[in-house]
């Protein structure tokens, strides 16, 4: 499986965001943390330069990411460290004006007799948090955390990005969603293989797990699919 990439496009429909995306629950779960220790006022931070510090410690963290160990949660931050998330400012005619990239965390430190974590998140990175904290609004995080395939993770994230857009729907080229999917090129060419294995997998999942229910409707030529479409709306699965 190829690292498929998320592009976020911010509210102004100019700023886009990228991002290798996160491939375990510890990974997602960990963003979850840092995303409830960014607040609105953290806004200030990012107008002044100024980098974001959470204090906490190692007992903490363990709580919020079960079933980590020390060293696993240590490797863990060391992944967010290297972990870069891009971001381009557009034109009205789509030229790049601005890029910048930073990593999802700019340094952090760990003090073993005091059980003292230190995560230092960069200035740059604030409007992005406080932007898909809107998406991940409530208990969103916890679903993906707790998906078994990461294909229904990348799903569940494309569609999530869409139902708060108020649509209902959405439609891939085979092409399109497999590379979404960060499926490598060559795999899967029988589509009934790709929908036993991959989408009926992560529908299933989603439909089960989560706070959205999804249909997939196949269109074809000659007999042949060529595209998929996902028909999804808010359900009241509690699970």
């Amino acid at each position: 499986m190829l690292a498929a990439i998320r592009e976020v496009t911010h509210p102004d429909g100019l700023t886009i965001s990228s991002y290798k995306y996160l491939p375990t629950p510890a990974h997602i779960t960990l963003m979850a943390f840092i995303m409830k220790h960014v607040k609105v006022n953290d806004n200030n931070l990012f107008i002044n330069k100024q980098n974001k510090m959470i204090n906490s410690n190692i007992a903490i963290l363990k709580r919020f990411i079960p079933g980590v160990s020390n060293g696993e949660l240590i490797e863990l931050l060391e992944d967010f460290c290297n972990r870069t998330l891009t971001t381009k400012q557009l034109d009205r005619d789509g030229e790049i004006d601005n890029l910048e990239s930073t990593t999802f965390i700019s340094a952090y430190t760990y003090n073993r007799n005091t059980r003292q974590v230190d995560i230092e998140l960069s200035y740059r990175l604030i409007p992005f948090i406080l932007y898909i904290k809107q998406q991940y609004i409530g208990e969103r995080w916890k679903y993906s955390a707790s998906f078994t395939s990461s294909y229904s993770t990348l799903l569940y994230d494309i569609i999530l990005t869409s139902l708060d857009k108020h649509t209902s729907g959405i439609k891939f080229t085979l092409e399109q969603i497999k590379d979404m999917l960060g499926i490598e090129p060559k795999t899967y060419q029988i589509y009934s293989n790709f929908k036993r294995k991959v989408l009926n997998v992560a529908i299933s999942e989603i439909n089960l797990r989560s706070d959205i229910a999804i249909e997939l409707i196949e269109h074809k030529e000659n007999r042949k699919v060529t595209d998929i479409e996902f028909m999804f709306k808010k359900s009241n699965n509690t699970q």
